[in-house]
């Protein structure tokens, strides 16, 4: 018994139909999704993350979806919460205490590690980077030299 033998031809057209019908299902996905969430605003709520659409492009849609939602509604743009840690205190917080612990100021990438082991969970790939950024920009924190960081 031999396999069933497809010319290119053929299996080029079945691919061409399964590339169409996959943009006309995510074409459909996006404006049931849209209305969803014009629904929940409309409700004065936020809608969630849905898995597989975020990303800056996404979230900058769903935003103002939610603004123009809740502006009927007596809602102003600064009234949207920032999202927040699930628990446990802010990064920067950890950050106090470890550098009011070192006059001299610490490195990035020691501030990354005690702050860590201070209790602090992150599960961010780039934890280092988060942590130089945060020393780096909040004024909190005053750049001794190249790399070391110390209370303002």
């Amino acid at each position: 018994m031999s396999p069933r033998i497809r010319s290119i031809q053929t299996l080029r057209s079945e691919l061409a139909e399964k590339e169409r019908r996959l943009a006309w299902l995510l074409a459909q996905r996006k404006k049931v999704v849209a209305k969803l969430d014009r629904e929940i605003a409309a409700l004065g709520g936020e809608a969630p993350g849905v898995a597989g659409t975020r990303g800056p492009k996404r979230r900058g849609r769903a935003r103002a979806v939610v603004h123009a939602g809740r502006a009927g509604l007596g809602f102003r743009k600064g009234d949207l919460k920032r999202r927040r840690r699930d628990g446990g205190k802010p990064l920067i917080h950890y950050m106090k205490l470890v550098l009011g612990q070192a006059p001299k100021g610490m490195r990035a990438k020691d501030v990354m590690m005690a702050v860590q082991s201070a209790g602090y969970r992150s599960n961010s790939k780039d934890f280092y980077g988060i942590v130089a950024a945060a020393l780096r920009d909040n004024k909190c924190f005053k750049r001794v030299r190249r790399g070391v960081y110390r209370l303002a």
